[in-house]
């Protein structure tokens, strides 16, 4: 088959491209440790060893690149400007810049998106990629979405648009506290069958239940220290426990403005304790399909005209 375009999902720690036929499916495939705080600004020279060991695909050479990303942040290849909310397909792909390079190459990026709307302005980039691809993937238009990462989005989508967006730095504050804190010095590691550390769920689900009764974070998290200093809990559960109280805090927040069923978009472990929280929570929800990166970037590059419209799902 032949290439179209080349779509390219670059974050902080991983570059992965894709060679993408004219009816939408993915010809070949490369994931790369080339991340944006990796390659210290060599973006060319790291995006070049990506299309290199794609180059014997058909047409590979002649194809436009669209990227996705942390690479269109201030830290990344082209700092581009968002696009705010309520934003859909059309809006992104009407805002994709060029970006110069010696690379003979046509290469774009997609804008990431802000919501203006509350007290605070709240951003993403490279999940308005995986919203487009998502509802195309389920042909929905209006959906509830939770994609846990280091910074947890909650995101309400309304009539196909991408109309209101909250961040939680839950993951991040769990590796403040559980690495760098006072917490952090009386925990073990909770070590499973094969000697990886695991979650003691029936800790995490104490710290849900912690999380859901009255009371302020900030002074629940110290039982976190107390319990171990007076023997009420085993230093193995502690991160299970502090898990449980950070991720029932924030699904407490947001679950709350939830009027529809959930998607949740994610995998590994995150997502598995996000799963028994909305669980426990009473809060109903699908998981994601695969590859909705790829399926959105073909939703914006048939905008542009670089595929036809009903490949964008394959």
């Amino acid at each position: 088959m032949r290439c179209s375009y080349i779509a390219v999902d670059w974050d902080a720690t991983t570059l992965r491209a894709h060679a993408v036929a004219q009816n939408g499916a993915v010809i070949r495939s490369v994931e790369l440790p080339d991340g944006i705080q990796v390659v210290q600004g060599d973006f060319e020279g790291a995006l070049k060893r990506a299309l290199d060991t794609l180059s014997d695909v058909d047409e590979v050479a002649r194809c436009p690149v669209l990227m996705a990303g942390m690479i269109g942040s201030r830290q990344g290849w082209v700092e581009v400007p968002y696009a705010n909310t309520p934003c859909d397909v059309s809006a992104l792909a009407a805002q994709l810049p060029s970006v110069p390079n010696a690379l003979g190459r046509s290469i774009f990026i997609v804008p990431g998106v802000a919501d203006l709307s509350g007290a605070a302005p709240d951003v993403m980039r490279g999940e308005e990629t995986q919203l487009v691809g998502l509802l195309a993937s389920l042909h929905a238009s209006d959906l509830q979405v939770c994609m846990p990462g280091t910074h947890c989005k909650w995101i309400s989508i309304k009539g196909g648009k991408i109309a209101a967006l909250r961040t939680y730095m839950t993951g991040e504050a769990f590796n403040l506290f559980s690495e760098r804190s006072m917490l952090a010095r009386l925990m073990v590691p909770n070590p499973g069958e094969g000697g990886e550390d695991t979650d003691d769920w029936a800790a995490f689900d104490e710290g849900l239940a912690c999380a859901w009764r009255e009371g302020h974070l900030l002074h629940q998290l110290f039982s976190v220290r107390t319990d171990a200093l007076f023997g009420r809990r085993a230093p193995a559960t502690l991160k299970s426990y502090l898990a449980g109280l950070l991720i029932g805090h924030e699904v407490h927040d947001a679950g709350a403005a939830c009027t529809g069923d959930l998607v949740l978009v994610g995998d590994g472990r995150l997502t598995q304790r996000y799963e028994r929280a909305l669980t426990r929570r009473g809060l109903r929800y699908s998981i994601a399909p695969d590859d909705i990166v790829v399926t959105g970037l073909s939703c914006i590059a048939a905008k542009v005209g670089w595929l036809p419209a009903a490949a964008t799902v394959a």
